[in-house]
């Protein structure tokens, strides 16, 4: 499967529910100790649609949505898939990460143009949460990635 394992520094996956506060806390914590790492969490209740983190990863923008749930859609509103669809058709790069309970694991897609989910990088591996997010991070800010070894359509 196309999925990052979380699991702890022994192999182990938590037994915690992995929610999109606590995905946050992990990136903030990640880019503390990350060289020319810039991440901001948006809270807006003023736009619609907007995604909730800015961020630039060696020196690559990006927005990022953070989902932690297993719904067809993930559940996104139409204002955040217009948004999403409209920052893309100007070139930009935005991504949603995705923790899948209750397995709790890490999947990074985009929004097609047809509207449909469509990954855009997965593993199958062993490695920590935070090596596994930080990979993934990187992977968000890269626009070049186009669902490389994983199914086209998460539906």
């Amino acid at each position: 499967m196309c999925y990052y394992s979380i699991k702890n520094n022994n192999g182990i996956a938590p037994p915690m529910k992995i929610s999109e506060s606590l995905l946050w806390k992990k990136i903030n914590s990640i880019q503390k100790t990350s060289k020319n790492w810039h991440l901001t969490r948006i809270e807006s209740s003023t736009i619609n649609g907007i995604p909730d983190i800015f961020g630039i990863v060696n020196g690559r923008p990006f927005w990022l949505e953070l989902k932690a749930n297993n719904a067809k859609n993930l559940n996104l509103t139409k204002y955040q898939i217009n948004w999403h669809m409209k920052y893309q058709s100007c070139g930009g790069v935005a991504r949603i990460l995705n923790a899948l309970p209750p397995q709790n694991t890490l999947e990074l897609l985009q929004i097609r143009e047809d509207r449909s989910l469509s990954r855009v990088s997965c593993y199958n591996t062993q490695k920590t949460f935070d090596e596994n997010l930080r990979v993934m991070l990187q992977e968000a800010s890269r626009q070049d990635l186009v669902g490389r070894n994983c199914k086209k359509s998460r539906n």
